[in-house]
């Protein structure tokens, strides 16, 4: 992984990213003096899993993979997230353990930003810090939402024991088969 803090060459790469599109580009630049361009390798890893965060990261080019361990230590994959999308939100409100493990699928440029460095860039440009933290919860949402829908996804699909004992019985019925096996 190799860092670069000068980042005005992207100025106008980033204006067509969502999180920075609501900026002015006084703004963008204020944001950009406190924050860190990484240039991550394929299957390098930005975030791992029960670290303390404390950046937010902003993808640029690229895609990673959204990973946790389960309780027998596997690797479960959660999503696959790219251009424009911020990941590590959380780290803004909270200095808390990492929730998941996050690695590059391919080589990415991904900002990161400090949570001191963006707490400070609210308190100096209060306008630019509410329009930042609005796409941040946002994002959030986003996730929720999908975390939902995945939950009710997952709950249709465990299998109503009533309902197959009921179909079971009918199949029996149907084949003409005993309803029971013989002890």
């Amino acid at each position: 992984m190799r860092e670069e803090t000068d980042l005005e060459k992207y100025l106008p790469h980033l204006k067509s990213v969502k999180v920075f599109h609501w900026l002015h580009e006084i703004e963008l630049r204020k944001l950009l003096m406190v924050a860190t361009l990484l240039h991550v390798g394929e299957g390098e890893t930005i975030i791992n899993q029960g670290e303390i965060g404390n950046h937010i990261y902003i993808i640029i080019k690229g895609q990673v993979e959204v990973s946790i361990k389960n309780q027998h230590g596997q690797k479960v994959s959660i999503c696959t997230i790219g251009e424009g999308e911020i990941f590590g939100e959380a780290a803004i409100f909270l200095a808390s353990k990492r929730s998941a493990t996050v690695a590059c699928l391919a080589e990415a440029e991904v900002i990161r930003i400090s949570r001191q460095d963006l707490i400070r860039f609210f308190k100096a440009h209060p306008s630019a810090g509410n329009k930042l933290l609005m796409l941040v919860v946002l994002s959030l949402l986003e996730k929720l939402r999908s975390a939902n829908d995945d939950l009710i996804l997952e709950k249709q699909l465990h299998v109503d024991f009533n309902q197959a004992a009921d179909l079971i019985q009918e199949f029996i019925r149907e084949s003409g088969l005993p309803s029971r096996p013989a002890d």
